[in-house]
């Protein structure tokens, strides 16, 4: 990749506040409209406009106008790179170097000699060295620098050096890669963000109990911000792999996460075969539907929760209650 890294990347990491279900909603929240919910229409990062940055002030004095050519003077002194006036001198002088009598640059033929080759190169415009090169600097939407990939970059110069590429071809390819990446991870970002809001939108009135599971998984997991967002990228991406869709592996990442903050709101540990087995067996059971009834005579706000379906308090309250029954029954049957 021309890119050092790949779009979607949340804020934080080690060392800072851990992450939030809004790092996997990509900024959604599982309010609706209206009530403080982020929408598609929110704004954000947007699509990719890459700046190249400021003109230098000699290039002010060049004409603007095509005049009959592809492209004006100004634009194409822009697209060779050159830095300065001496480069320009340069490049005219190297050029009417390699003029021959006819008019025209002179490619070599098979057994040409190396200082034939070279002169070829000089004419189309190919640098003497790696660092004549002068890749764009490319920016985001926001104005920050976007790294390049100098690994990448590193291996690929000096062979397009040495197979004959012209510096203008090279710079203007680079720049147009390093566009196509952004646009494709921006838009491979807003598939997700609204993969999600679909996500949330879906879980109707139990959204917000979901938001809350999934914010007790990350708590319990002690996972950051980048963390999540890796995840949900990676989970996205083998989805499209394996013939799916990004929707489909950000639906598995939110379920993954509301799943187990609801198995420990609940108490619950997975067995290998599938089965849930409590973290309480049935006479504990009772002693803690008492213990959640006093708190719920002295705690309204708790009373109201556990009263509500879909809450992880609800959904705690049903499991002890059935486990309690259970329990009891046993008992009895057993005389």
């Amino acid at each position: 990749m021309a890119i050092d890294g790949e779009g979607g990347a949340g804020a934080g990491g080690e060392g800072g506040s851990l992450g939030s279900a809004s790092d996997l909603f990509g900024g959604a929240s599982s309010a609706p409209a209206g009530e403080g919910g982020a929408t598609a229409a929110d704004g954000g990062q947007g699509g990719a406009d890459p700046s190249l940055g400021a003109d230098p002030d000699w290039w002010g004095g060049l004409s603007a106008d095509a005049d009959g050519e592809t492209a004006s003077h100004r634009d194409w002194v822009k697209s060779t790179g050159v830095k300065d006036l001496n480069g320009l001198v340069k490049v005219a002088r190297d050029n009417q170097a390699a003029l021959r009598d006819s008019g025209r640059v002179k490619v070599p033929g098979d057994g040409a000699s190396a200082e034939e080759i070279a002169g070829f190169h000089r004419a189309i415009g190919v640098p003497e060295a790696v660092d004549g090169y002068s890749l764009p600097e490319v920016k985001d939407a926001r104005g920050d620098v976007i790294p390049l990939d100098q690994g990448l970059l590193g291996k690929l110069l000096p062979k397009a050096l040495e197979v004959g590429v012209p510096a203008p071809a090279m710079n203007g390819l680079v720049a147009e890669y390093v566009r196509l990446q952004m646009d494709e991870a921006a838009q491979f970002d807003a598939d997700l963000k609204s993969s999600a809001e679909a996500w949330v939108k879906a879980q109707g009135p139990q959204a917000k109990a979901k938001e809350v599971a999934i914010n007790g998984a990350i708590r319990a997991l002690g996972l950051y911000s980048n963390d999540l967002v890796a995840i949900r990228n990676a989970m996205a991406a083998a989805s499209i792999d394996q013939g799916g869709t990004a929707a489909d592996g950000v639906s598995r990442a939110l379920d993954m996460f509301s799943r187990l903050g609801e198995g420990l709101a609940e108490d619950t540990i997975i067995n290998p075969g599938g089965a849930g087995r409590f973290g309480v067996n049935g006479r504990e059971a009772q002693g803690e539907l008492d213990a959640m009834k006093v708190k719920a005579g002295s705690d309204p706000v708790f009373a109201k929760a556990v009263g509500t379906p879909g809450t992880p308090e609800n959904a705690r309250w049903n499991r002890l209650l059935n486990q309690s029954t259970a329990y009891a029954q046993q008992q009895q049957a057993a005389g």
